[in-house]
């Protein structure tokens, strides 16, 4: 079966810096794959690649078969690709579950959908109606 996600031989810049260099990774569909690596290895950078806040400069990222390499960032979201950056970027007034309905690409979140969800993340149900900012970053 085709990987959901394909990544082949990519490298990309930041700036005048050389950053990723022949990265290779797949994301079978129906799994879960994780990135790993010390600060500075490119994981921020290989994220932002896919969606296309940097520049692919070698190397193709296939998204159920189609190559997104040369697609501007909404159109990589309109896809179902999405990225929530490391820093703080919620509405930290609102509580966990509003902040999850504003993501939402594809209208009200179903409840199937929020199970899997919080069996993935159980404090997620625990905080689910907390003030968002009210929450540890770690």
């Amino acid at each position: 079966m085709e990987p959901l996600l394909d990544i082949r031989g990519l490298h990309s810049n930041i700036g005048q810096y050389h950053i990723l260099h022949g990265v290779d990774l797949q994301v079978p569909a129906g799994g879960l794959t994780v990135l790993l690596g010390r600060n500075g290895a490119g994981k921020s950078t290989t994220l932002r690649t896919i969606m296309g806040l940097c520049r692919i400069t070698a190397g193709c990222i296939r998204f159920k078969g189609e190559e997104l390499g040369r697609l501007r960032t909404p159109a990589i979201a309109r896809r179902g690709i999405a990225f929530v950056p490391e820093h703080m970027g919620i509405f930290s007034l609102l509580s966990v579950r509003e902040n999850m309905e504003l993501a939402a690409t594809g209208g009200p979140m179903r409840e199937d959908r929020l199970e899997w969800i919080f069996q993935l993340f159980p404090a997620l149900k625990k905080f689910w109606n907390s003030p968002a900012g009210a929450l540890s970053g770690g």
